[in-house]
């Protein structure tokens, strides 16, 4: 296994072990620990692939070849929000402003929505990518095909992400407004049970 991801991933597994051991035993210091371990490996990964412009996280050198320059770049893009997100929740842990974080996200919810935009539309990116290279039209239909669907779905739905990110941080009150009525429009058109429930909650 390669060095780097040996201690990204030994990172990763002492924090989840760090995390539940904490809990067990009541340490909250040592759940924040366990958090920040688990950025630190997401950190490592993501600084690899921005270097290498490599997939990281990957066991040989010869992995994921077919991921090599934009796709690894936007990887690791990805794996670095991941991973700023999740030092910075242990730090907010660490010092009590978790609660305050959330509170705000919750009235302001216009960075998290740019968060997952993003995100989603890096994986619909990376979905595009066509490792296996060119195939007859008969397995294109049955294997690309469906594909290239799911990364048009995840692109659009990063893209509708970072607007209503944007719509929100612009025009707070305006986007308040608007979500309720599309939220509304949701809720009528769904058949009564959990969907309808659930969105009812959003609102």
């Amino acid at each position: 296994m390669r060095i780097t991801t040996f201690l990204a991933f030994s990172l990763m597994v002492f924090g989840a072990i760090g995390i539940a051991a904490a809990r067990y035993f009541a340490l909250p210091k040592g759940v924040h620990l366990g958090i920040f371990a688990i950025g630190a490996g997401l950190l490592i990964g993501a600084l690899e692939a921005l270097y290498t412009r490599r997939m990281s996280l990957r066991a040989s050198d010869d992995a994921a070849g077919d991921y090599d320059g934009v796709p690894a770049i936007i990887w690791g893009l990805m794996l670095l929000l991941i991973a700023g997100c999740t030092i910075g929740a242990a730090y907010a842990m660490d010092t009590g402003r978790w609660n305050a974080v959330t509170a705000y996200l919750h009235a302001r919810p216009g960075a998290l929505y740019g968060l997952c935009g993003l995100l989603l539309l890096g994986t619909g990116m990376l979905v595009f990518v066509n490792p296996q290279g060119m195939r007859v039209w008969w397995k294109t239909l049955l294997f690309r095909g469906p594909r290239v669907l799911l990364g048009v779905l995840l692109t659009l739905i990063g893209l509708i992400a970072l607007a209503g990110g944007a719509w929100e941080w612009l025009a707070p009150r305006d986007f308040q407004k608007g979500s309720r009525v599309i939220l509304s429009i949701v809720e009528s058109s769904l058949p009564e049970g959990w969907p309808r429930a659930f969105i009812r909650s959003l609102r």
